[in-house]
């Protein structure tokens, strides 16, 4: 992991992917620790702020008005999966305003 980091104990373990037939993995893993939303809590924030605001406004604009009365086999499902989606992008913003970044 690479130091600073605010999202994971930077603390010293041995981590190595090096093999001729993993090649493919080592450069994901090098693409991956690259990429400031896995180093940085704020960019991380924010990243998950957009992807969840996203998946809400598309759920709006599918909204059926008469699904609640004709419902479907999914609906107990679905209401719980945008509730918790909704409950996590409330997280979100709460942890952006205690850092002081919106």
């Amino acid at each position: 992991m690479h130091d600073p980091n605010d999202l994971y104990d930077t603390t010293f373990r041995l981590f190595t992917l090096q093999s001729p037939f993993l090649m493919g993995k080592t450069q994901r893993a090098i693409a991956l620790l690259s990429d400031q939303r896995f180093v940085d809590l704020v960019t991380n924030l924010h990243y998950f702020e957009r992807r969840y605001d996203a998946i809400l406004a598309q759920h709006n604009e599918q909204r059926d008005s008469m699904a609640s009365v004709r419902g479907t086999r999914f609906r107990r499902v679905e209401s719980l999966y945008y509730d918790y989606i909704h409950d996590q992008s409330t997280e979100v913003r709460s942890m952006l305003n205690l850092i002081g970044d919106q």
